[in-house]
């Protein structure tokens, strides 16, 4: 079997395996990673391979064959036709004789042998890629087709490029015209007017005779007057929902009104009227209604529902479509709903606002009582089906403002649409706005010029020490490329701001670093919720979210704790989870980068270590150039945000492979005694200066002629930073075990009974057991705070420390043997101070 030249030179190549339905359903073709047997995923290149590769896997694993996987890395769009092949009369239905005649190209029969497969290198016209109806699939990515080889007579060796094919058959047989409905007309009615009725039945089909009935001329077509009366009544029960007193009305003003209609004709008593209309009545079996057979129509500016032989009003508005915006979870619609007075008022629907009427009703009372439903739950889902055949702009939806890969470029999305790396707009993408937080006016900022770059250059390198100003403004630069870090599972550092009050460091937040990016909403860390933290982190993933006021010994628990998780699940790309009353689930993707100001930093090593912290005091503030600088770089705040915005339009010309490139680069500028995640967290800073490098080419510039450190020399500044302000100096966080030590050292333990240094004051000999009970009264004792263990954890993890020698073993303490842990003191104190050790009588606390 043989396959295009373009498909088997790809390494987007799998296997797959017919597995049986657990509910006894359709089998499913599953798809299998041909190096590792095991399950292939359509959005994980890493799962495919190359054709030879797969080709052999059938044997080696058993597989039933190989597929070809759908990617956006390429141009193919396959068409899939199921059921259009009868194998026994070889014949292909309408449907597939229509779509294979209309451009020769690469066809196959699909493995079941009555579908078949088409290949074209184009892209997927419209919204919308499957009809059950007719059988027609469409795809371009995430999915794969089983391949077999076995090509249709006709069929080309080559891939053909479209000439309008995809089009064609999108609107053809996906998404087809949809059709006007018919209208018949059943013994249900809506009342007219007598205006509107005769305007009606004089402009209809058969105007022409109930005019001439209507003005009374009946003479040629009638044998009597009589008949003439009952067929004018005839005509007034159709329209009129054989209202009689509407037709009395109205025939009295027509030309065959005459006395007779009101005199007495029956021996009931009734008048040749009233027996006339009763005739009519009975007679006449189809009435005039406006939907047809529509269970839901619209009249006169509201909508109706037609049930057996009833009509009744469900609205006093219209929908106006605007346009419908799909995600992959929900779709949100927005309308301009008119009422019959002519008011109007846009409103915003979720697609869950249409889940029963209640909500329904409190989705058009949010701006108005203007609008009204009257319907029950059984008429919303019929309205729904009804508004959403409307003409409907559609767009598609996402959470979060900020940088997406859209039609293979990069595009930047907020509440007020989308922009392309040129400034256009990009009309067919926009954030929900159910998700929108996190605001930035970026995109109103003019961008920067060559010479503004450099004015501003200097100021953002010496308004500190240039350990801060560049770890800042690396950090700034790197916001904008943390989607396409994250594309490549790269964890983006948070920004900490710590320092006493007065240092300086919430000025920097507010006047430095939100500008940049068109922001100025800072929340106040301790009046935040877990539910305020996951929205907010949600909405955005390029404008950071800012915290001030972070006092973590001043914050109550409950806060707290939902803060340090927030801390923890965003560096780790985790999911938010909360729920709801009505017992499900939401959960919000927290994307937005994370900046921090305070007078106090986590206490837990493995928050710090997600972090970039920047140590702020006031002597920061004694020198008279950063004064001054910091005060010029306040009144630039327009320059700031330009200096955004260019920075922005940079991060949507960089592909995500250019910058894991940089990435990959800076990997090895670092010490390789620092902790991996550290070295990841300063790598990212560093790929944020690249990313200003690219802007400064961009303007024509060096990077010496816009700043006044080079790279290297920032790079070291990054380095240094983090040594002295993170990891206090040395090249790791002490872990807590390491503080745990650290505090019973200055506990006044007893070096006679209690512990003792032997071995030439090379190792320390603790009895663990009574010192542990010790630490944790003094720890309440004394309101320590930070992490603590239990004595179990407490113990596991020091047996699994690299100072930890010997646990249980008996040695000398005063003038008794003890049962003792022993650990490295010299290693151990080269990591933490436990200089209280080595005090040799006991010291009051």
């Amino acid at each position: 079997m043989t396959y295009p030249k373009e498909l088997m030179e790809r390494k987007q190549w799998v296997n797959w395996r017919l597995i049986p339905d657990k509910d006894g359903g359709k089998d499913k073709k599953m798809p299998f990673n041909p190096v590792s047997g095991k399950g292939a995923a359509s959005n994980n290149p890493a799962t495919w391979t190359d054709y030879a590769t797969a080709a052999d896997a059938v044997e080696r694993y058993g597989f039933t064959g190989v597929g070809f996987m759908f990617s956006k890395d390429d141009d193919f769009v396959g068409v899939d036709i199921d059921h259009c092949y009868d194998p026994e009369t070889k014949t292909f239905n309408d449907t597939a004789k229509a779509i294979i005649d209309r451009q020769p190209t690469y066809m196959e029969f699909s493995p079941s042998g009555t579908g078949v497969h088409l290949f074209y290198r184009g892209k997927i016209p419209g919204s919308g890629n499957k009809n059950t109806k007719t059988g027609v699939e469409m795809y371009e990515h995430t999915r794969y087709f089983t391949m077999t080889g076995n090509k249709l007579d006709g069929a080309t060796d080559i891939i053909a490029v479209d000439n309008g094919t995809l089009k064609w058959i999108h609107e053809t047989y996906i998404r087809p015209p949809k059709r006007k409905k018919k209208r018949s007309q059943k013994n249900t009615s809506v009342q007219l007017t007598d205006d509107d009725l005769l305007e009606l039945a004089k402009n209809a089909e058969n105007g022409e005779a109930f005019t001439k009935l209507w003005e009374g001329e009946w003479q040629e077509n009638y044998a009597s007057q009589s008949e003439a009366d009952m067929a004018l009544c005839c005509k007034l029960a159709f329209w009129s929902g054989k209202n009689k007193e509407q037709m009395d009305r109205l025939f009295r003003q027509s030309g065959l009104f005459r006395e007779k209609w009101d005199k007495r004709h029956h021996a009931s008593g009734a008048t040749y009227g009233e027996e006339t209309l009763s005739k009519a009545c009975d007679i006449t079996e189809d009435v005039y209604a406006p939907g047809g057979d529509a269970a839901v129509f619209e009249y006169k500016g509201q909508y109706y529902r037609k049930r057996i032989d009833n009509i009744y009003l469900l609205t006093n508005f219209v929908f106006m479509p605007v346009e419908m915006i799909v995600a992959d979870e929900e779709t949100q619609l927005t309308a301009d709903l008119v009422t019959v007075r002519g008011e109007t008022y846009r409103l915003t629907f979720m697609t869950t606002d249409f889940a029963n009427q209640q909500k329904f009703k409190n989705a058009l009372n949010k701006r108005t009582i203007a609008l009204s439903y009257t319907g029950s739950d059984g008429d919303l889902e019929l309205l729904k089906a009804y508004i959403s055949e409307l003409d409907w702009p559609v767009k598609k939806g996402v959470k979060a403002m900020g940088v997406y890969e859209h039609e293979k470029e990069m595009v930047f999305v907020s509440m007020d649409g989308a922009v392309d790396a040129n400034g256009t707009a990009v009309d067919d993408i926009i954030q929900l706005e159910k998700y929108r937080s996190i605001d930035s006016t970026i995109l109103s900022a003019k961008p920067l010029t060559a010479p503004q770059l450099q004015k501003l250059g200097e100021k953002l390198m010496s308004y500190n020490e240039p350990a801060k100003t560049v770890s800042i403004l690396s950090w700034i630069c790197g916001c904008f490329i943390k989607e396409h870090l994250r594309k490549r599972n790269v964890k983006f550092p948070h920004l900490m701001l710590i320092g006493e009050a007065g240092s300086g460091k919430s000025n920097t937040l507010e006047r430095v670093i939100m500008p940049v990016f068109s922001r100025a909403k800072i929340i106040a860390a301790g009046q935040t919720t877990a539910f305020t933290l996951m929205k907010d982190a949600a909405s955005s993933n390029v404008i950071p979210m800012a915290l001030d006021e972070f006092k973590p010994s001043k914050i109550d628990k409950y806060r707290l704790d939902a803060l340090l998780n927030h801390f923890r699940n965003s560096y780790d790309g985790q999911e938010g989870i909360r729920g709801r009353a009505d017992q499900s689930i939401v959960s919000y993707e927290l994307l937005a980068p994370l900046v921090v100001a305070g007078e106090e930093s986590a206490d837990e090593a493995a928050i710090r270590e997600r972090s970039i912290e920047l140590l702020f005091s006031k002597k920061d503030l004694k020198p008279v150039g950063y004064r001054t600088t910091f005060q010029e770089l306040c009144s630039c705040t327009d320059l700031l945000g330009s200096f955004g915005h260019s920075l922005l339009n940079i991060a949507l010309k960089t592909t995500i492979n250019e910058c894991y490139s940089w990435y990959e680069e800076a990997l090895g500028c670092f010490s390789k005694e620092l902790p991996s995640r550290i070295v990841n967290n300063l790598a990212c800073m560093v790929t944020g200066l690249r990313l200003l490098e690219k802007l400064c080419k961009s303007l024509g510039l060096t990077w010496h002629e816009a700043l006044p450190y080079n790279l290297e020399h920032c790079t070291n500044y990054i380095e240094f930073a983090a040594k002295e302000y993170l990891l206090d100096g040395g090249l790791s966080n002490k872990s807590v075990v390491e503080q745990t030590l650290e505090i019973m050292s200055r506990m006044g333990l007893d070096p006679k009974s209690e512990y003792t240094l032997c071995d030439g004051d090379t190792v320390l000999a603790l009895r663990l057991n009574p010192v542990y009970d010790k630490y944790t009264k003094y720890r309440k004792d004394y309101a320590v705070v930070g992490e603590t263990l239990t004595y179990a954890q407490f113990k596991k993890q020091l047996a699994h420390s690299d100072y930890f020698l010997e646990s249980n073993v008996q040695k000398r303490i005063g003038s008794e043997n003890r049962r003792v842990w022993t650990l490295n003191y010299e290693l151990l104190k080269a990591r933490c101070d436990v200089s209280g050790f080595e005090i040799t009588e006991i010291e009051p606390l």
